[in-house]
């Protein structure tokens, strides 16, 4: 009966550790997903004017900074500017663009970093997550968000010291609407916000408009992004 019983936990163990290996193998190919393979299987409302074949095609880039371009179903090109293995830039139209960057979680998985970018008549972006296989994720991963146009001004405008209050407070009332555009470096981890300056401002103080807008830049640490 005890040999009987020895087998049973030699196979249990076994089977345990079988389990624990593919576990292992489904996570490590997930932290290995690479950039064509995130290419490949972006789902339709990514780009809803990009077909199968057309999706396929603009993952077949040559190298790790390579520029693919296709004829979308608008009659219109898409193009996609890869730089490094994990990031692209995707060219959907003359007035929106997106940009995609894998990043390494917990060296466990990989997620997505989405900044989708309406780039007429003013740049504004909005920034979302997905897993590889293109799971929206609730999480902003430390990035902040903002209530509204008066918490937006406080945060990403300054006034300089050299400048009277009434006139910052007057430049200040230009700035409308008040909209966030994002950017991301293709060769490193980090995301910048800044205000877009207006395209019909109430007089010609674009330049001192620019000059009280900050930036503020989040660099990846591995689990969220922090004030870089």
């Amino acid at each position: 009966m005890a040999y009987l019983q020895n087998n049973k936990c030699d196979r249990l163990m076994k089977i345990l550790l079988f389990i624990a290996i593919l576990l292992g193998n489904v996570l490590a190919a997930s932290a290995q997903k690479a950039l064509k393979d995130v290419l490949r299987e972006m789902p339709e409302y990514v780009i809803p004017y990009i077909n199968d074949e057309q999706r396929d095609e603009i993952s077949k880039f040559t190298g790790v900074n390579d520029t693919v371009r296709v004829k979308n179903m608008l009659n219109g090109f898409t193009a996609v500017d890869v730089s490094g293995d994990d990031y692209a830039r995707i060219i959907l139209n003359e007035s929106m663009s997106l940009q995609l960057k894998l990043l390494d979680l917990n060296d466990t998985a990989r997620i997505i970093c989405m900044v989708k970018t309406v780039e007429k008549p003013v740049k504004e972006s909005c920034v979302s997550f997905y897993s590889t296989d293109w799971r929206k994720l609730a999480s902003t991963f430390g990035l902040p968000v903002y209530g509204g146009a008066d918490e937006l001004l406080d945060a990403f405008i300054q006034r300089p010291d050299t400048m009277p209050e009434a006139r910052f407070e007057y430049l200040r009332s230009c700035i409308e609407p008040v909209i966030l555009n994002a950017t991301m470096k293709p060769d490193e981890n980090i995301i910048t916000f800044s205000l877009s300056i207006p395209f019909d401002t109430k007089d010609d103080g674009d330049d001192e408009i620019k000059a009280i807008i900050k930036q503020k830049s989040y660099k990846w640490s591995g689990d969220i992004f922090k004030m870089y």
